[in-house]
């Protein structure tokens, strides 16, 4: 299982363009089932370099775990779970991994409310609508087989 999300964790920045949000790999799942998702960002905060990052456990995912990141503190509880370190620099893109079960009673769209720590700064990608200045990233959920 590591070796599948080290190579999501490398292939997954390389498909995207340049990016000014926080993007979600993959976009969608199905309910019941187990999912590997990467958190991709790509950019600091106003040219400061990345120091954090948190992410709220939204209904509709269950048993979520922060996959361990080289150079990165892990904190986990259960509404919330988190990378502390880095830093990872402004302009380069990196992807922060976590497993989740999405639950059969899951909702067409699940979004996964990030807070971007830059060292004394935020960017909170809360915003449920996509246009949004800072929107949430949404994981699509399909329909269990």
């Amino acid at each position: 299982m590591k070796i599948a999300i080290t190579a999501l964790l490398l292939a997954t920045p390389l498909s995207l363009p340049a990016m000014a949000h926080v993007h979600l790999a993959p976009e969608q799942a199905r309910q019941g089932k187990t999912v590997e998702l990467v958190l991709i960002v790509g950019h600091g905060c106003a040219g400061a370099s990345t120091t954090g990052l948190r992410v709220a456990v939204p209904a509709g995912l269950a048993d979520v775990v922060a996959v361990e990141k080289p150079g990165w503190q892990v904190s986990a509880g259960p509404e919330e779970i988190g990378w502390q370190g880095g830093p990872l620099p402004d302009g380069r893109k990196e992807g922060f991994g976590l497993r989740a079960t999405v639950t059969a009673d899951a909702p067409e769209t699940i979004a996964l409310p990030v807070i971007q720590t830059c060292g004394d700064s935020q960017l909170r990608w809360i915003e449920p609508d996509a246009k949004a200045d800072h929107p949430a990233p949404v994981l699509r959920v399909l329909p269990a087989q």
